[in-house]
């Protein structure tokens, strides 16, 4: 079930082709539309103007020092302390005797296409809550904000749970730029320690990253763009305190992208998890969030 870089194996999705008007719309009106209303939004609108020039600064320093490129980023034997974790075991299923390791089935899932982190990282969860994968909704877009994120998890789990009032969920938004980053971490382990509860991120993961793009791809204005404005959402598995004294406030926390391009589990210093769910949604002009997600008990 591990593979031989400390990953769980969860299968890869279905290629599901865009449909054409969609096409058209991604490679052909939004490139030359979106510049059209950023730049007008840039010279009329001082606060977009700040909000995005405070974006740019976070993903092209992320650029030049990103997580990916640290030791630590998808470390085997992180991987390893990762999946001994009571938090990251409960996306496992753990075979009927317990006995074997390799009959055992993952929890997790990628998401099927983009715009649809929001929708698969419910699934995840409700999944290692309790909730049978048939009962809960396919993958599909628009969970793209934390209060529409939380309102349909919520709805979910009360229709698959058939009104069980052992099933019921409760959610908790902690917005990045709400609470000091003393009290986001705080906020992390008691999430992680909490068997009942598990932990959504919704992160600019460029600002981990930086822009990513090479060659031709770097000139596309849309894809530029989607860099500096676009949030994810993916399942926070655990957290792996650092040997170093200096930085036992800033332990790894570990979390499954659900774009499989990313390779399942990785890690990134919670400094740096903070900043990226710190920074401002241009739509909703809040930040990004962790969202803590809490079976009640019966």
């Amino acid at each position: 079930m591990m593979d031989n870089r400390g990953q769980l194996t969860v299968a890869l999705p279905t290629h599901q082709p865009m449909p054409l008007i969609t096409k058209l719309l991604f490679y052909g009106v939004l490139p030359i539309a979106l510049p059209i209303v950023v730049s007008y939004k840039m010279l009329t609108d001082k606060s977009y103007r700040m909000t995005t020039t405070s974006l740019f600064s976070l993903v092209n320093c992320a650029t030049k020092k990103s997580c990916a490129e640290e030791w630590y980023w998808q470390d085997v034997g992180l991987l390893n302390k990762l999946w001994s974790l009571p938090s990251a075991a409960a996306y496992i299923q753990k075979s009927a005797d317990g006995s074997n390791n390799e009959t055992d089935t993952p929890l997790l899932e990628y998401q099927v296409r983009e715009g649809y982190c929001g929708s698969a990282t419910q699934r995840c969860i409700l999944k290692s809550l309790g909730y049978p994968s048939n009962s809960i909704p396919d993958q599909k877009g628009g969970e793209s904000k934390p209060d529409l994120w939380c309102e349909h998890v919520k709805q979910i789990a009360k229709e698959s749970s058939h009104d069980d009032d052992g099933m019921e969920i409760e959610t908790t938004i902690v917005r990045g730029g709400d609470v000091t980053y003393e009290a986001f971490l705080s906020t992390l382990r008691q999430g992680l320690d909490n068997p009942n509860c598990r932990i959504c991120c919704n992160y600019l993961r460029s600002a981990l990253t930086g822009f990513e793009l090479t060659g031709l791809w770097k000139f596309h204005p849309l894809f530029f763009l989607i860099k500096l404005y676009g949030g994810h959402f993916s399942p926070v598995l655990g957290m792996v305190e650092q040997d170093s004294e200096e930085e036992k406030d800033n332990p790894f926390i570990a979390i499954f992208d659900t774009n499989h391009k990313y390779n399942g589990a990785y890690f990134v210093t919670c400094k740096r998890l903070y900043e990226a769910v710190s920074s401002i949604d241009v739509g909703s002009k809040k930040s990004r969030a962790i969202i803590l997600v809490e079976k009640k008990s019966a």
